[in-house]
């Protein structure tokens, strides 16, 4: 206590010996110039972000938009999202920025929903053909169309039954009997069954029968926040939920409903222009009435065809551009499957020139073959192309993991060095600023997927994820939904990954959208192209006097007839 009160009287003699100065106004030259250090540095910054020219060139009602639309997050991020949970009940916080599962069921009660859902999103880029159309809407064509039967690899009599059943559906061109109940311990496994049949007896009805159905399709929730099991898990989940969703696209009366009803809705979403990923060697088809696939290859891709052609002849299909279809083939394909299957692809290049646009691999990456690995097949495949005289550029996917100098990581190396034209998810991209050098002066754009990252636990929510740093370091970057119906948006558009990301970053912003949809545009494939005249497209944007320019130009139209509906509905 002594050696205390010594100290004390120590620092009261040194503070009055000791003449303070006054602290500075905040309009002091002192002050004043490391306010401007600071400015000039946010200014610096911000001329390097991927989207600044589409910022400094933003029309006055679009810049009133944005600040209208900066106003409006902000208010619903203090007043809606801000939500603190008593003691005990935990599961009752909610805040800005929480993981999507959980936070979806809230996101329709806000007026930046509302917005997102109204705006003009360009292209959708980055989609996989069989999770694009939510898989109620299936389901009841199913239930709906004469001769659809469902089987089960158990008996759906048991909780534990349920649980662990595989399920498929087909279609049947003879009178199927009436047997034993697929929610009934007598049920012989793999039996077909009516699926008008199997919903009247499923516990619980149409309903229940439904949930169930999708639970088979769709990622859970409780499944994609468990993060604490890591990728592989939750990619051993998600890889099995797409035999199931495989077969309810088997039979040619369903699959011309599916491109209808995904061409509807994505016009719907405020979206032009799509490119599928699809293909692969055993796509068929079942012609009405029958039960057995037409061993020819090339009726899947003319019931696509037509049935495109059939909804730009709508009302609402003359606003849509358009799609074409990147084939992909399965990443853990050996060799000689590969090689097989990249020849089918070229047929089909040959005889559908205008609906193939280019070649992607795809799969979990960590599990699959790199690029690397797959160099012979794919140089060769590169080969052939200028032997038969056809345009099929790479359009990787690529960095979609959590590795760091991992075999996986590095195929974001092999892709650039394979010249692909786009890389998809690119998650890993950020921690290389060479590559991301590479990026940029190459002219090629990252589609990015927040919430299949988020729900594949590459990031725990979209606070986490990446984009932010590509956007800041000015790489190319456009929105995309990956595999909507199996990943939680249940909806073929682009709003729900739209809105996280304005709802995650403040630096994103109504402008910032604007960009990345453009960008969507100003990356699209809609017509073959050298490479040459690919980054001339690019880079003339609007002002080409191609198909790509004159799109732009569309879109801009729309994007201005947006940003004046926004100031006109929210202004006040």
């Amino acid at each position: 206590m002594r050696v205390l009160g010594l100290v004390t009287v120590a620092f009261a003699a040194l503070s009055a010996a000791q003449q303070w100065g006054p602290v500075p106004a905040a309009n002091s030259t002192m002050v004043q110039k490391h306010m401007l250090a600071r400015s000039n540095i946010i200014t610096v910054e911000k001329r390097q972000r991927q989207d600044h020219a589409f910022r400094h060139n933003m029309s006055s009602v679009a810049r009133e938009a944005d600040a209208i639309v900066r106003a409006i997050r902000q208010e619903e991020i203090d007043h809606y999202w801000r939500h603190y949970a008593e003691p005990g009940h935990e599961e009752d916080e909610r805040f800005a920025g929480m993981m999507f599962p959980l936070a979806k069921p809230w996101v329709a009660g806000t007026k930046l929903w509302q917005i997102v859902k109204r705006m003009p999103k360009g292209a959708l880029l980055h989609a996989h053909l069989t999770s694009m159309l939510p898989y109620d809407v299936l389901l009841e064509t199913i239930l709906h169309t004469e001769g659809m039967v469902v089987s089960s690899s158990h008996s759906l009599d048991t909780e534990d039954g349920r649980e662990n059943a595989t399920i498929a559906f087909s279609h049947v061109n003879t009178t199927v009997p009436k047997g034993a109940s697929i929610a009934s311990a007598n049920y012989k496994a793999n039996t077909n069954v009516l699926v008008t049949d199997a919903v009247a007896d499923f516990p619980g009805g149409q309903n229940k029968f439904f949930d169930f159905a999708k639970s088979k399709m769709v990622v859970l929730p409780e499944d994609s926040v468990q993060h604490e099991l890591g990728v592989d898990e939750i990619w051993r989940k998600f890889q099995a939920l797409f035999d199931p969703a495989g077969t309810m696209l088997t039979y040619e009366p369903i699959v011309r409903t599916f491109y209808q009803r995904l061409f509807e809705r994505l016009v719907d979403d405020g979206l032009n222009w799509v490119e599928i990923r699809a293909g692969g060697s055993s796509g068929k088809l079942v012609h009405e009435g029958d039960e057995d696939p037409d061993p020819d290859l090339d009726i899947w891709w003319k019931v696509m065809e037509e049935e495109l052609q059939r909804f730009q002849a709508t009302e609402k299909g003359r606003r849509f551009w358009g799609a074409r279809v990147i084939w992909s083939d399965w990443r853990g394909n050996n060799q000689e499957s590969l090689v097989r299957s990249m020849k089918i692809a070229l047929q089909r290049k040959q005889k559908f020139p205008e609906l193939f646009s280019g070649y992607d691999l795809v799969a979990q990456e960590d599990l699959g073959r790199t690029l690397m690995d797959m160099a012979p097949e794919l140089l060769w495949f590169q080969e052939q192309t200028q032997l038969l005289n056809v345009s099929v550029p790479f359009f990787f996917h690529a960095g979609e993991t959590l590795g760091d100098g991992n075999s996986t990581d590095l195929n974001l190396v092999d892709a650039l060095v394979f010249g692909t034209r786009r890389i998809g998810h690119g998650f890993s991209l950020y921690k290389h600023p060479h590559l991301i050098e590479e990026v940029i002066q190459n002219g090629v754009m990252v589609e990015v997927c927040p919430i299949s990252n988020e729900v594949l636990r590459l990031a725990t929510d979209i606070l986490h994820h990446p984009l932010p740093a590509m956007v800041a370091h000015g790489v190319p970057t456009a929105i995309s939904n990956d595999d909507p119906a199996m990943l939680g948006q249940d909806s073929a558009g682009v709003s729900y990954d739209f809105y996280q990301v304005i709802q995650g970053f403040d630096n994103i912003g109504l402008g910032g959208l604007g960009a990345l949809a453009e960008n969507s545009v100003r990356w699209s494939h809609f017509e073959d192209q050298s490479d040459d005249a690919w980054i001339e497209d690019i880079d003339l944007g609007e002002n080409g006097d191609g198909i790509k320019g004159q799109r732009l130009r569309e879109w801009k139209q729309q994007w201005e007839e947006f940003c004046e509906w926004v100031v006109k509905e929210y202004g006040s």
